[in-house]
């Protein structure tokens, strides 16, 4: 490229820089259901949201009372409550790397891990190239608002090479292909979650159903976004997770959606 033609990609750089909008981006995962040891909720006081409906007769939900009984009675949240909930996120944690760590490549953790993996790597890459665009953007406005045109030569070059690297980056992510499961690999997956939840109930020494609504309860109100407005908490509630949510959220990493739900394996 010419002096004179990279000066004029230069300066158009900067005038695509300035008159850009910058991009976020947000991600939430999406609510999952149990078949038998997970409620579904959200935030909401519990006298707002319809506790499950009870059957009758002999073929009916054996744990149908139990779990109405959690969701329209929650256990209330306090400190005691909460060195339950982290001792039992700690054992649900432990009992996934444990699975993780011992699943083959050519299973279907395996396979999903990967995946995952690839699509983190991607937005991870995302952002990085974009920092690293609008830094070096930043830059060159300063060197020619100095009039230092010739220092821009090299900040030109750099996003050219920025622009071909997320151009490959695209084609990358753009091939990545979402696995397929048989119903006997989805079967042991979801086995494997009720596995990790029974470990964490007898880890915090609670019902499944009361432990996995105070984990929705807990979870939900940490991960709330900013400027979120919580309800069906009382304020001695919300003081006693607001206490805590730094040795909280750690232990939650990405795994769990603003609904305080994990996110389902394969899903």
């Amino acid at each position: 490229m010419s002096r004179r033609n990279r000066w004029s990609f230069t300066l158009l750089a900067v005038v695509v820089a300035l008159s850009a909008p910058a991009a976020a981006s947000a991600q939430f995962g999406g609510l999952k259901k149990k078949v038998k040891e997970k409620i579904t909720g959200d935030a909401q006081p519990a006298s707002t949201v319809p506790a499950p409906a009870a059957t009758s007769g002999s073929g009916g939900d054996p744990d149908a009372k139990a779990r109405r009984d959690a969701w329209q009675n929650p256990t209330p949240i306090t400190s005691a409550a909460l060195d339950n909930f982290v001792k039992a996120i700690k054992a649900e944690n432990a009992e996934r790397a444990k699975y993780v760590a011992a699943a083959p490549p050519t299973s279907a953790i395996g396979k999903w891990n990967a995946y995952q993996q690839a699509k983190n790597k991607c937005a991870r890459d995302e952002v990085l190239q974009d920092s690293a665009q609008a830094r070096i953007q930043r830059k060159m406005m300063a060197e020619a608002s100095a009039g230092n045109t010739k220092n821009t030569d090299a900040y030109g070059d750099s996003i050219m090479k920025l622009n071909e690297a997320a151009q490959a980056r695209s084609q990358r992510c753009s091939g990545l292909e979402r696995p397929r499961f048989t119903d006997d690999e989805w079967k042991e997956m979801r086995a494997q979650e009720n596995k990790e939840e029974a470990a964490a109930a007898a880890a915090a020494g609670m019902d499944p159903f009361v432990y996995a609504r105070l984990k929705e309860r807990v979870i939900a109100y940490t991960l709330m976004p900013s400027g979120g407005k919580p309800s069906g908490y009382s304020p001695v509630e919300l003081a006693v997770i607001d206490a805590r949510k730094a040795e909280i959220k750690p232990l939650l990493g990405s795994d769990f959606n603003s609904s305080g739900q994990r996110t389902s394996l394969g899903g």
